[in-house]
């Protein structure tokens, strides 16, 4: 049972149609906007994660090129083989500090002035497995490692999006969206170079450019071109 909610929760996309559909649930819509709402939301997040395998798949090349052209051999360290191994070992108590550590996320975001869910859920997963590896490495067992656990994983996901919101209320303009990541310490600190280095730099949107190159302030064709570019140079 633990094991089917672990699954449940650790799907983004289930996961995000389950808030959705308590969403309009609370909202008091109807049976037939409640099914919308929800479907389509997951449907969106799905498509959202298919784009992203199509960036991959694209980049995916450059790294053979690179390791073939250069000589070079690097390591890619994977999530999901360290959780598939560690889940093991400690499968049970990864599942119960990762359902509590939601609920307790929830009460943090209620009773303090952090008011962040975080709806990352498969990173929610990861921290749980790490939490729960180190609180037993130290000597915790049973029920307290468990609290412990959920207290600290509840922390982590209300303090992590509130130190990267100045940031990205500067990105969108509003507190609307918050940013949900485990690796959000690196993030602020990147920022806060940015800030220095950064301070008085034009932005490209601002750059005035000839009217035969305006074309490459669209994205999505100057990545394109980029992109090509460096293939070409690796292929060479």
């Amino acid at each position: 049972m633990l094991h089917f909610i672990t699954d449940i929760l650790s799907t983004p996309a289930i996961l995000i149609g389950l808030v959705a559909l308590l969403g309009l649930a609370i909202q008091k819509k109807s049976s037939s906007d409640v099914i919308k709402g929800t479907i389509k939301t997951i449907l969106g997040f799905i498509v959202i994660g298919g784009g992203a395998g199509i960036l991959v798949a694209a980049v995916t090349p450059m790294g053979v090129l690179m390791e073939e052209g250069f000589s070079l051999r690097g390591v890619i360290p994977n999530n999901e083989a360290i959780y598939a191994t560690a889940m093991a070992d400690f499968g049970a108590a990864t599942s119960m500090i990762m359902a509590f550590g939601m609920v307790a996320n929830i009460f943090f975001a209620r009773y303090s002035k952090f008011k962040f869910i975080f709806l990352t859920g498969h990173h929610t997963l990861y921290m749980a497995c790490m939490i729960a590896i180190i609180l037993s490495v130290a000597g915790f067992s049973g029920a307290m490692l468990v609290f412990l656990g959920s207290v600290s994983l509840g922390l982590i996901m209300v303090l992590f999006p509130a130190m990267a919101q100045p940031f990205m209320r500067k990105i969108t303009g509003s507190d609307d969206v918050a940013f949900g990541h485990f690796s959000t310490v690196g993030y602020v600190a990147s920022a806060l170079v940015g800030q220095v280095v950064g301070k008085g730099s034009k932005s490209t949107e601002e750059m005035n450019l000839p009217k035969n190159l305006v074309f490459l302030r669209d994205s999505s064709i100057s990545i394109s071109l980029t992109m090509g570019v460096i293939y070409l140079i690796l292929v060479l």
